[in-house]
């Protein structure tokens, strides 16, 4: 599901102060749909749980950043938002990991397209919403590509910074926390739920050289019996995104999130992720019936109690690439999703469905991601999730899904 991604991030060091970049890394591709781009964050706090990650009675915080619509009068000249939104660290940490200090220097100095704290845009229409989970040690700021697009083309995406198991996290008052403990090792609960994956591989190969559903859940249940601290995690994140939708109508009332609040639409909500994240949303969407629609960016295998659960909601499966693992989590969705829709971008791998490999260095060597373009892999991504969400949430039909647009290196069909 995610140990490649994990092994991106594992921290040796604490992270070193920035030096000066001469010059950004890259610049993002620009968002494509009609509307400028707003940006804000806020805290959720979740006074029914407890962070297992901190001293015992401390409650349990999330970040939230939320894009959304504005309009673009009133932005020329106006500076955009950091791409790095939780800190230099988040860049830093991979360096560490990586025992090349200085390499991700210049990605804290890429700007985003949007604009801080911008009055939502000025028309009468509320606006579906989107939540977002990144994959686990993840920065969370890379998936920007995606998520600003999302909001140009009118919705309101909401992604949660899961705290400890992202890379690094901005808390409130500005203390940043890492997937590093107080001595600067790897934090136990980490290494604890990245210890549960080292069979991954293999078992996923066997999944799909299976040849009939009950043989393939036979090896998917007795695998997942041995990820207790995975479905920690997974029970952590599901919690920040039923409190993040819980707590909307709870922001400061001058705000600019209650502003967002207030032009929602949470009859339409629709949750999505990369990786764990993605895993996290099916989960997400067994539990709770304000999920509309689910969509998982290539997390597998899709743990969680859906393998024996139904979910009267649709549901998409997008899959990279990587090999031994296309179809994995077919015979859970297959029999849980109400309508299951299957993606295969060829020429992929796990990373190419954030922005990390446009961040350089070792993250854009040809053994990190595929061999897709990277521009193309992001014009790819985006489509896939706009069109989906525009069907589910917006009754317009997906070309792609429908078999009646046909993208080279995408082959999309529904699967049951």
């Amino acid at each position: 599901m995610r140990l490649a991604l994990f092994s991106l991030v594992v921290v040796i060091a604490a992270a070193a102060a920035p030096r000066p970049a001469p010059a950004p890394a890259f610049r993002l591709p620009a968002p494509t749909g009609r509307f400028a781009v707003g940006t804000t964050s806020w805290y959720v706090i979740d006074s029914t749980r407890s962070e297992s990650f901190a001293p015992p009675r401390t409650l349990r915080m999330a970040e939230v950043v939320a894009w959304y619509p504005t309009a673009s009068t009133g932005t020329a000249g106006r500076p955009h938002a950091p791409y790095l939104r939780e800190s230099y660290a988040e860049s830093q940490t991979f360096a560490t990991l990586m025992r090349r200090p200085g390499i991700f220097d210049s990605v804290a100095v890429v700007e985003t397209h949007s604009f801080l704290d911008r009055p939502v845009a000025p028309d009468s229409a509320t606006y579906p919403v989107l939540v977002f989970s990144h994959g686990f040690t993840a920065p969370a700021s890379a998936y920007t590509a995606l998520l600003e697009d999302l909001a140009s083309h009118g919705y309101v995406v909401l992604s949660i910074v899961h705290p400890y198991e992202a890379v690094a996290t901005r808390l409130q008052f500005g203390q940043i926390v890492t997937m590093l403990d107080s001595a600067g090792a790897i934090r136990r609960g980490v290494l604890d739920v990245a210890t549960e994956w080292r069979e991954e591989d293999s078992t996923m190969a066997r999944v799909t050289r299976a040849g009939d559903d009950a043989e393939q859940l036979r090896i998917l249940r007795a695998y997942f019996a041995g990820l207790t601290n995975t479905r920690g995690t997974i029970d952590r994140w599901v919690g920040d995104i039923k409190a993040t939708l819980d707590k909307l109508s709870a922001l400061p009332p001058t705000s600019t999130g209650a502003e967002l609040a207030r032009r929602v639409d949470l009859s339409r909500v629709g949750v999505f992720g990369h990786s764990m994240g993605g895993v996290v949303s099916g989960q997400f969407c067994v539990e709770d019936r304000r999920c509309r629609a689910g969509l998982n960016l290539d997390g597998i295998p899709q743990s969680g109690t859906m393998i024996d659960t139904t979910m009267p909601r649709p549901f998409l499966m997008v899959y990279s690439g990587r090999p031994g693992r296309l179809g994995a989590n077919d015979v859970v969705y297959r029999r849980a999703a109400s309508v299951y829709y299957r993606v295969d971008v060829d020429s992929t791998r796990h990373l190419d469905f954030s922005d990390m490999p446009f961040w350089g260095g070792p993250l854009g060597e040809p053994n990190s991601h595929g061999s897709i373009p990277l521009e193309r892999a992001v014009e790819v991504t985006r489509m896939i999730v706009r069109e989906y969400f525009d069907q589910e949430l917006r009754g317009k039909p997906s070309p792609v899904l429908a078999g009646t647009s046909r993208v080279p290196g995408v082959r999309a069909r529904r699967a049951r």
